[in-house]
């Protein structure tokens, strides 16, 4: 499995939210075409719920610190907390919230050893439509509490 929204997207996760970093994220496709593997879409609901973030949303002093990290190092740490072991309100342990992770049907793919940019840009297309689609099906089952929708934010 590849987690494609790396240090980005570990930036907007707060409770709630549905912020994937996917849109210019296609790596995973060319690699997929050349390999002949399929793309299988999967989503976890509540991965985001099990810890609280310190305010980083863009713009704030926070947030511009935690880029300027990762545009150095190639990696940032989120400021996060949850629970504590005797106590419910800080700590560094995830909160008791359930996460339900849901595969779609995969998107079988052909096998070719250089793929052009239509071939990604296709299956890409496909791979974020059925990542959504599966998204719609699921939220009002496994995202009752949400506060925004699924949004694809770069």
């Amino acid at each position: 499995m590849i987690v494609v929204g790396g240090a980005t997207e570990s930036l907007s996760a707060f409770p709630g939210t549905n912020d994937l970093v996917l849109r210019k994220r296609v790596g995973f496709v060319k690699l997929s075409l050349r390999t002949g593997a399929s793309l299988v879409p999967v989503f976890g609901f509540g991965e985001n719920d099990i810890f609280d973030q310190v305010a980083s949303e863009p713009g704030t002093k926070v947030r511009q610190v935690q880029s300027r990290i990762q545009q150095i190092f190639g990696f940032t740490v989120p400021l996060f907390y949850g629970r504590g072991i005797f106590n419910y309100d800080l700590g560094i342990l995830p909160h008791r919230r359930p996460i339900v992770v849901v595969v779609g049907k995969p998107i079988d793919v052909e096998k070719i050893e250089n793929p052009t940019e239509e071939d990604i840009k296709k299956y890409h297309e496909l791979y974020v439509a059925a990542l959504q689609e599966l998204y719609n099906k699921y939220k009002d089952v496994y995202a009752k509490e949400r506060v925004s929708e699924l949004r694809f934010i770069a």
